[in-house]
């Protein structure tokens, strides 16, 4: 090879290099968890089924970045969902798949999608994703939200019942400095004539230290229904605000890591807006609380929480939930799962079990109780 060639072929080599290294990803993702969940408790009796997704939802995504010099970079993330134990049927009676087909997420790439970009002056992204007053329950849930032991069966302010994901959303995370960092998020109404009906803000704040960790949050939503409450006192297309306040934390003693949260959630809608509560002109005034353990076992972990809820404003309308559970991880990215859940409802509640991604219904006065268990790969 003549020297000129030899030169051009260098270049060519380390352009392709530069522009490989500038370009991280597509990077493909994802989870298939598949298990047998025993939900009692339903007012059609109990139930037993091949679910998808109980520890954590079934997904396929991929994401990836591309720097842009300085430090800063361009970055995007796209999940959908799939049910891996098939439809909710086998074939002697007929049932429709939630979320469209999707199991979770409401659609086609409706898990994630976003766009973005971050640097050392922190992240910038828009599109629809998880909201932080979700992943901060997540992130002192012992189960993680997953398994009918996750404390989401009585958080209904966060879970797919409410504040879990949204779409029309822009969030500037800042980077972590001294240990404290912050989340601001705000979504867009998108109603015609109005910028504030429908429209929500959500600001988080964050502080680790050691084995510390500490959070606070806050959301407004003027909450805009899209159906007609209270057998049509409340037409559709009303408004009224909506609030969520957490504290929340979690401390590493190694032997065991205990954590915590409280939360409030009112608006002034009627509360069997919300949650399963018994009609009642009476706003709503939800109080939530929780503690949880996690003890490290070897390969495996136990796991155990106890949490309340109660909407101030309706009689009896408490209810409690005992969790307990077991994980072992055959692999790096293989999980054994289990999960046993009680629920003790009062007269006006009817708060059913529900996992990471199913939801089984509740009788007014009556406990629910859950068992699964499963078997999930992460990729």
């Amino acid at each position: 090879m003549k020297p000129h060639q030899l030169l051009s072929l260098s270049i060519a080599v380390a352009a392709a290099c530069a522009m490989q290294a500038r370009a991280a990803g597509p990077t493909l993702y994802g989870n298939i968890d598949i298990g047998v969940t025993h939900a009692t408790g339903a007012p059609g009796g109990s139930l037993t089924e091949l679910t998808a997704g109980s520890d954590f939802p079934d997904q396929i995504g991929f994401r990836g970045s591309e720097a842009l010099g300085g430090g800063n970079s361009v970055i995007y993330d796209l999940a959908t969902g799939f049910c891996g134990a098939g439809d909710f049927t086998n074939g002697t009676s007929a049932t429709s798949l939630p979320s469209n087909g999707y199991c979770t997420g409401g659609g086609f790439m409706q898990r994630t999608s976003l766009l973005g970009l971050q640097g050392p002056w922190g992240k910038l992204v828009a599109g629809r994703f998880l909201m932080p007053v979700y992943t901060n329950a997540v992130s002192v849930d012992p189960f993680r939200n997953g398994t009918t032991a996750s404390i989401t069966s009585l958080n209904r302010a966060v879970s797919a019942f409410n504040y879990l994901r949204e779409s029309q959303l822009v969030e500037y995370a800042t980077p972590t400095v001294d240990g404290f960092s912050a989340q601001l998020v705000y979504g867009f109404g998108a109603v015609a004539g109005s910028t504030q009906s429908g429209s929500l803000g959500n600001l988080s704040l964050h502080y680790q230290h050691g084995p510390l960790y500490l959070g606070a949050a806050y959301l407004y939503n003027d909450y805009r229904t899209g159906t007609a409450l209270e057998s049509g006192r409340i037409p559709a297309g009303s408004t009224a605000s909506t609030h969520v306040e957490q504290l929340f934390g979690h401390y590493d003693l190694h032997v065991v890591v205990l954590s915590a949260m409280v939360q409030t959630y009112t608006s002034g809608f009627p509360g069997s807006a919300f949650t399963p509560v018994k009609a009642s002109t009476a706003s709503l005034d939800n109080r939530f609380w929780m503690v949880g353990a996690a003890v490290p076992a070897g390969r495996g972990q136990f796991n155990l929480s106890y949490a309340h809820t109660d909407n101030k404003e309706v009689a009896s309308s408490n209810a409690s939930l005992i969790g307990v559970g077991y994980q072992y991880s055959l692999s790096r990215s293989t999980l054994l799962y289990g999960g046993l859940s009680h629920i003790s409802n009062g007269s006006a509640a009817a708060y059913g079990v529900h996992d990471a991604t199913n939801t089984f219904a509740g009788s007014y006065g009556q406990s629910a109780n859950g068992l699964d268990l499963g078997l999930r790969h992460s990729f």
